[in-house]
């Protein structure tokens, strides 16, 4: 995966939102901007799905959407834009399903919800209250440096 360096220098990821619009011109004319559950940018030559997420460190995420992921939903490439509240600092990868596979088998991550048990739960609970929220936290930062043989580093401010 390429990116524009100089685009990526010069964002701006303070405010608060997503950032896709911020960082889609540092992405290649090959990804377009979508709207899906599990992701956010769609690459029209090879079909392969992005999902980005910008934090400064901690990040929630909606427990049921993890639950029986398809194979196909398994190699979304999950992009974390890691910034200091202004500047990109890193921004790492990870495929979801090797990102899920980490977090239900350690058990630090396991104490804040991550386990297969609770995903299912989430996701049973979503289909009958579709407006509940549930959120399932990750520190960014810890968790690509505890296992930063999985991500692939692309970019990183010097």
């Amino acid at each position: 995966m390429q990116f524009d360096e100089k685009i990526i220098a010069e964002i701006d990821m303070s405010g608060r939102g997503g950032g896709e619009k911020k960082f889609a011109m540092a992405l290649s004319s090959d990804w377009g901007r979508v709207s899906a559950s599990l992701y956010d940018f769609l690459n029209k030559n090879t079909n392969d799905r992005l999902e980005l997420k910008k934090q400064k460190n901690a990040q929630w995420f909606d427990g049921w959407k993890y639950h029986n992921l398809s194979p196909e939903d398994q190699r979304i490439i999950m992009l974390f834009v890691l910034h200091d509240g202004h500047h990109v600092d890193s921004i790492h990868s990870i495929a979801l399903g090797d990102m899920i596979g980490i977090l239900l088998n350690d058990d630090e991550y396991n104490e804040s919800g991550w386990t297969a048990e609770i995903l299912e739960k989430e996701y049973n609970l979503k289909k009958i209250a579709p407006k509940r929220q549930s959120k399932l936290p990750i520190k960014v930062r810890k968790f690509v440096q505890k296992h930063e043989n999985h991500f692939t580093l692309h970019y990183e401010r010097v």
